[in-house]
């Protein structure tokens, strides 16, 4: 015998099909509003992990940077994701590191398999001093494995970071820094780079 469907279940179908059909249009909607990315404000924490390779340039008669050193890498942050590391700093006679400046380039897929360099990126500055470790060379140049104790300020970005406040000094403020940490192995030149810092940025109208 035929079985006859109870209109309140007739009823209870048709919301928990109207429910899942909003809740497709929902997620399907989610796309577009995630790509309309608005203009970030207030303060974010930036986290970093790198790894990179170092090279020191020929020695300079150029007191204010005796030996320039150029940084190449990639690493992962929580802003932007996978980025391209590019920095150099000057290495003083006293084994100092002044005259830091890196920049964190985000990434975009096109092109070739593993896409290129995004146009968002954040620029910073940095200084430091080297921490010798249990296998350190006291020699000159150093050699072994270091450890280096830094400080970063956030300069300027570029991109979705293109309102970013400069926190580095300037003629009327000392700059706002904090910490970060390396290691780095001077027979080798490969290095390994960890901090976090306060991204802040303009308000918009």
């Amino acid at each position: 015998m035929p079985r006859t469907l109870n209109p309140a279940s007739n009823r209870g179908i048709t919301i928990i099909i109207k429910t899942l059909a909003a809740f497709a249009a929902a997620c399907a909607a989610v796309p577009l509003a995630l790509s309309a990315e608005p203009a970030l404000t207030g303060a974010l924490k930036l986290s970093y992990s790198l790894q990179v390779i170092t090279k020191a340039l020929p020695p300079s008669t150029d007191p204010a940077c005796p030996i320039k050193v150029l940084v190449d890498g990639v690493g992962l942050t929580n802003l932007l994701g996978p980025i391209h590391d590019e920095q150099s700093h000057c290495v003083m006679a006293d084994g100092t590191v002044e005259n830091g400046v890196f920049t964190y380039a985000g990434a975009t897929l096109g092109g070739l398999p593993g896409g290129d360099d995004s146009d968002d990126s954040i620029t910073g500055m940095y200084r430091a001093h080297q921490v010798p470790s249990l296998t350190s060379e006291l020699t000159n140049p150093p050699g072994g494995y270091w450890l280096g104790y830094g400080e970063v300020c956030i300069w300027k970005g570029t991109g979705k970071f293109a309102g970013v406040i400069n926190d580095c000094p300037t003629s009327s403020s000392p700059g706002q820094f904090f910490p970060a940490r390396l290691s780095v192995d001077f027979t080798t030149g490969l290095a390994s780079i960890f901090g976090t810092a306060v991204v802040r940025f303009t308000a918009t109208k």
